[in-house]
């Protein structure tokens, strides 16, 4: 009876978790929106697209002109053939510069702005498409130890009825002490059992909960999704390459290196400036204090000759980061082609699996009704009843298993091409 009692405390706890969890319903569309929300990944990645704007618009304000306020006081000590005058100059006035020509620098750093900001854009997509995923994930493995723990449930409930009827039997004299210390054990089995998938629930929610911000998630509703972009191989690896978020970033990091190296080049060439200014001040003039204002403009020319090693320097440092950066496409492109050869093989085994796993409980269930019917008509010993049920047990959570094992190769392979949030939305 211990153990009755034992079970019957086991499955208050199962109801009481279960109904913690009913508190908010979410729904996997619900999940995704609210990681979406979440996520600090997502906060950083909108925060380097603001930089990057901001880089983009200061490389378009230095083609511009700038104007400033220039004030100067100073100490001037003048020695002449026969005197010697001390005087403190002031003088105020407005500055306005433009760099009219800069052999292209302006323009290439824009590029390389531009570019980057590109990468930035990419990278935030990217970064949604991971957290959209993980959440599907987190949802799915959810739902999938949700019914682990019901098959624990109904596993523990099946070996208490046994316990029951084997302790009857056994004051009637019609089975032996060592059937009911069998079937005791296997009671024993099932309440570990039930503790480890409920453990593994709590570990699944509290992964979700972490991804959603929702204390008490409760996945309702299918974690599913269509698989009409998924056709074929070929098609899906040219999808990949082509609208994957990462390649599209180093592809973009790539064109903004280009644009460094040209700007690096022309940052040594020849300059044409603009300058006009108007000050007033006051200083010694032939002699004797007076006021002075000017207004001029004049047109600078800069011609570097010698710079000391610097332009090499840069130039090598820039063909440096294009070489980098045009190594990191090609590694991406590797990366992706070889993810997407795997999720591929993964997904038709993954496939094969569910089909035979679903034939296995099928007959798994068959066998179980079948071997219990047997051992009660006195054709099978206990052993082989309790050894079915365990079976078909053991086959229903092979196939949730195998279920959410398909659905989340499905979803690597769709977020790889940035499919995967669309395809939920829908």
């Amino acid at each position: 009876m211990s153990r009755l009692k034992t079970f019957s405390s086991v499955v208050a706890l199962a109801t009481l978790v279960t109904g913690a969890a009913n508190a908010q319903p979410v729904s996997v569309q619900d999940a995704v929106r609210l990681a979406l929300q979440n996520d600090p990944a997502l906060e950083r990645a909108e925060a380097g697209i603001a930089q990057s704007r901001a880089g983009a618009d200061m490389a378009r304000a230095a083609t511009g002109p700038t104007a400033g306020l220039r004030a100067e006081v100073g100490a001037l000590e003048t020695d002449f053939t026969t005197d010697s005058v001390s005087q403190i100059p002031r003088s105020v006035g407005l500055q306005a510069e433009w760099n009219v020509y800069s052999s292209g620098a302006n323009r290439a750093a824009i590029g390389a702005a531009d570019a980057y900001q590109q990468a930035a854009y990419s990278q935030l997509a990217s970064a949604r498409e991971r957290t959209v995923l993980q959440t599907f994930e987190a949802f799915a493995q959810m739902q999938l130890a949700e019914r682990v723990v019901d098959v624990a449930e109904a596993r523990l409930e099946t070996f208490a009825i046994r316990m029951r009827q084997t302790e009857a039997r056994f004051e009637q004299g019609e089975v032996t002490r060592t059937d009911t210390a069998m079937t005791e054990a296997r009671l024993a089995s099932a309440e570990a059992g039930l503790g480890v998938a409920q453990a593994q629930l709590s570990a699944a929610k509290a992964r979700l909960s972490r991804l959603t911000g929702a204390e008490d998630a409760n996945p309702v509703g299918p974690a599913s999704f269509s698989t009409d972009l998924l056709a074929s191989y070929e098609t899906t690896l040219n999808r990949v390459l082509n609208e994957n978020s990462d390649l599209e970033a180093a592809r973009a990091v790539q064109v903004s290196s280009g644009h460094q190296l040209e700007e690096a080049r022309a940052r040594f060439g020849p300059s044409v400036s603009v300058r006009a200014r108007a000050t007033r001040g006051e200083e010694m003039y032939f002699f004797f204090g007076d006021a002075i204002s000017d207004v001029g403009a004049f047109v600078s020319v800069e011609v570097p000759l010698f710079t000391n090693g610097m332009r090499q320097a840069s130039e090598r440092q820039a063909i440096a980061a294009r070489s980098a950066a045009t190594a990191d496409v090609r590694d991406a492109r590797l990366q992706l082609s070889e993810a997407v050869s795997s999720l591929w093989g993964d997904l038709q085994a993954r496939r094969l699996a569910l089909d035979a796993t679903i034939r296995a409980e099928a007959a798994a269930e068959l066998a179980s009704e079948g071997a219990q019917r047997e051992y009660e008509a006195g054709l099978r010993t206990l052993v082989d009843a309790l050894e079915a049920e365990t079976e078909f047990r053991d086959t229903q959570i092979a196939r949730f298993q195998a279920e959410t094992n398909l659905l989340v190769v499905q979803a690597r392979l769709l977020s790889l091409s940035n499919d995967l949030e669309a395809t939920l939305s829908n």
